[in-house]
């Protein structure tokens, strides 16, 4: 997946625009702030929510089971051999609690498990943090502003010791 995610950001033109941001891309944002999840099975405790809808879904899990946080970036499904957008939850020891992939459960998680509960996606929107433009731009612009992320999980290791 690290390969896959450097080779998105190497591909991106530089827009003139946004050439002072911190960070260029969400696959730039996640490589350099976001965190690694443990893949785990889906807890007895957790109802499988509807597959299509897993902002929503990481949302109402993480308010019904106290105790998880809500997390998004990309996650790379057993059955796909690309990453895709998508949030699930996380437990403070970093494993992953994903109530949408419970048939095709992922292999590998890295994103940004969101502590600032102001960012939370609005479960009735089909979009999630890091594709909403109101949301995404000041990551990108800025940088994530120190309590917005938890630090839950491992970070990205740089590309020179990725595996």
């Amino acid at each position: 997946m690290l390969d896959f995610l450097h080779a998105l950001v190497a591909a991106q033109p530089v827009y003139h625009a946004t050439r002072t941001w911190t960070h260029r891309t969400v696959q730039a944002l996640l490589l350099a702030e976001g965190r690694w999840f443990t893949p785990t099975g889906l807890p007895s405790q957790i109802t499988p929510l509807p597959e299509g809808k897993c902002f929503a879904n990481a949302v109402l899990t993480e308010r019904t089971h106290p105790g998880l946080l809500y997390a998004e970036g990309f996650a790379m499904p057993a059955s796909v051999p690309v990453p895709v957008a998508h949030a699930w939850c996380v437990t403070p020891d970093g494993h992953v609690v994903d109530p949408t992939w419970t048939d095709f459960a992922g292999v590998a998680y890295i994103g940004l498990p969101i502590a600032d509960t102001r960012l939370r996606p609005d479960p009735l929107r089909p979009n999630g943090v890091l594709e909403r433009p109101e949301t995404l731009h000041p990551l990108l612009r800025d940088g994530v502003p120190p309590g917005t992320a938890a630090s839950i999980g491992r970070p990205c290791p740089p590309k020179e010791s990725a595996p």
